[in-house]
């Protein structure tokens, strides 16, 4: 019993060192707004929190923005992915040809009577897959 509670402090304070020493960039952004501000320890009480908190919430903004700044320019070079199921679609865009050259019918006496004339040839389709991202394309 020992030994086994002697192996799961071993692994917590592994998986708490490991946890922190990968501390993200917003954490490490908010570490310098309270540098930026004078905090310390002492001022914990009466510190004004508020001025470090506008100052991480401007880097967050920030972040934010240029994240939709990256998505907006991907969807304007890759517009497949703004429609659901298109993202695979080598065809996307492309305009399409159908199989028959004409279609007629007439109505008879018992029903519909229908001619397709269908095209010797195809083209064709879509054989080439364009990349994930289009953005180097141009």
């Amino acid at each position: 019993m020992n030994n086994f509670l002697s192996l799961g402090t071993v692994a917590f304070a592994v998986s708490f060192l490991v946890g922190t020493a990968n501390a993200s960039d917003s954490n490490q952004a908010m570490k310098a707004c309270l540098h930026i501000n004078g905090y310390n320890v002492e001022q914990f009480d009466t510190f004004d929190w508020s001025k470090a908190a506008a100052c991480h919430s401007a880097y967050r903004l920030g972040t934010q923005q240029q994240q939709l700044a990256e998505l907006r320019n991907f969807l304007k070079h890759n517009p497949r992915y703004r429609y659901p199921g298109q993202s695979n679609n080598r065809c996307f865009g492309k305009p399409r040809e159908q199989a028959f050259e004409s279609v007629s019918g007439t109505a008879g006496t018992w029903g519909y009577d229908i001619t397709v004339k269908y095209k010797d040839k195809m083209p064709q389709p879509c054989y080439e897959t364009g990349p994930w991202d289009n953005r180097d394309a141009d």
